[in-house]
């Protein structure tokens, strides 16, 4: 921008003075009177009318929840919520310059006004869409911070350009910067454009993430890390883009990254050393969302993967850990979720002599055959271990493909190995203490233990 010609600041005061000259024409002053007026009639009316269909129809005008059997309805309890009020303004403002042109007075204003209107009402069935189909959550989330931003500034440019030429206003220098003007121009592209950017590139990874794994069905962890470098890769090359756009000089940045190569070096050591391991984290695909790992002796879910940290929710309490990325390799770390999902678990338990060892095998083995959280295959299996004090030693081994759900299934099946171990009249052995006590002369009392299964 800055190859085109610079303005002087008192640009400003000159089209504003413009701007002032032709507000206080009586064609305009009228237009804007019904312009505001009719707004804030059809806002109250659309309100109100709202009101009441909710207290007609409470079930379908909650869109928070969806209901798989009123989903049509509550997109159509959208549809009226979001469109009632463009709808009613746009023909109120229609009716308006009909009106005025009836009259042979200008209307300029109200048709730039059902122009905006019309976009406003693209934009809200646009919203209607998103909420139908994607997570209520995320898309309330980038309509606050991305859609209606992004709306807002559209129509305020659209408000400048109709009152004056927003580019030549955009040409309007404010200071000087490695021996380059620095316009309002340049300022808007680079402030709006990278938070635009960065925002629009992580919904953009959203989605990816949503047609990859809700519509193609693959590997939901491969697809987060494949979509986060893509994030990564296009921030960077928007910022290249838009410092590009705006004139920055690649030797002024590069005479800025210089000056602060020192400072980062030791100031910033362990950030930048927590980026790098968080890249080759990335690169190796060694962790990924949704793994479940162990770390300081805890079993945890990895929630959020970023460059820099990760966040994981520790199973044992549900609370969040956010760990630095350098400690996946300066520590060690168990995954049970890398390269392959399946955990191989067991449960001992002990047996009367009095039964035959093939028999306790065979019931161990159909309780673990009736619990439908143990893979068929690989096949459970089940061992005698050894000759004990009271008892004979046996081991059920399985396979389940979630290690998540561990503790619950070696709870279900002790209790139902309890329970076939009690139909069959098989006994689970218990330490034993016999007491023998002998009197001696002189009332000395010498006691012998034998015990049993210690």
């Amino acid at each position: 921008m800055n190859n085109k010609l610079i303005l002087d600041p008192s640009y400003f005061w000159e089209e504003w003075l413009k701007t002032m000259v032709i507000l206080q024409r009586p064609a305009v002053q009228l237009q804007l009177l019904v312009i505001t007026f009719s707004l804030a009639i059809m806002f109250l009316i659309s309100h109100w009318l709202w009101g009441k269909f909710k207290q007609r129809f409470p079930d379908i005008s909650q869109f928070e929840e969806k209901n798989e059997e009123r989903y049509y309805q509550q997109c159509g309890a959208a549809l009226f919520y979001y469109l009632l009020f463009p709808i009613f303004s746009l023909l109120t403002i229609n009716l308006s310059k009909f009106i005025f042109l009836q009259q042979g007075w200008f209307a300029g204003y109200l048709t730039d006004t059902i122009n905006v209107l019309w976009i406003y009402i693209f934009y809200r069935v646009f919203l209607v869409t998103l909420y139908s189909l994607l997570n209520h959550k995320i898309v309330k989330h980038y309509h606050n911070r991305f859609f209606a931003p992004l709306f807002t500034t559209f129509i305020i440019l659209h408000i400048i350009n109709i009152l004056t030429d927003f580019d030549t206003l955009f040409r309007v220098s404010f200071f000087q910067l490695f021996d380059q003007s620095v316009t309002l121009g340049d300022i808007v592209v680079t402030v709006g454009g990278l938070y635009f950017w960065i925002t629009g590139c992580s919904l953009f990874e959203k989605v990816l993430i949503y047609l990859f794994s809700k519509e193609i069905r693959t590997d939901s962890r491969a697809v987060q890390s494949i979509s986060l470098l893509l994030r990564y890769f296009l921030i960077g090359l928007g910022i290249v883009l838009i410092f590009g756009y705006v004139g920055i000089s690649p030797t002024a940045l590069a005479a800025i990254t210089g000056g602060l190569s020192v400072g980062i070096g030791f100031g910033l050591k362990e950030v930048i050393s927590n980026f790098v391991s968080g890249l080759f984290l990335l690169f190796e695909g060694a962790l990924k969302p949704d793994d479940v790992i162990s770390i300081n002796d805890e079993m945890s879910q990895v929630k959020k993967f970023g460059v820099r940290a990760t966040t994981v929710q520790v199973i044992r309490d549900n609370s969040e850990k956010i760990i630095p990325n350098q400690t996946f390799f300066t520590q060690e770390v168990t995954t049970f979720t890398g390269s392959d999902p399946l955990v191989y678990r067991s449960v001992v338990v002990g047996a009367n002599y009095n039964y035959d060892p093939q028999q306790v095998i065979k019931v161990l083995l159909e309780v673990a055959d009736n619990n439908p959280n143990i893979l068929e295959y690989p096949r459970p299996v089940a061992f005698a271990l050894e000759f004990a004090d009271s008892s004979i030693n046996f081991e059920l081994k399985f396979w389940i493909d979630d290690p998540l759900i561990s503790k619950r299934v070696t709870s279900s099946l002790i209790c139902d190995i309890w329970k076939e171990f009690k139909k069959n009249d098989i006994e689970i052995p218990y330490p034993q203490r016999d007491l023998h006590i002998i009197n001696g002369m002189e009332n000395d009392h010498h006691e012998s233990i034998d015990m049993a299964n210690l």
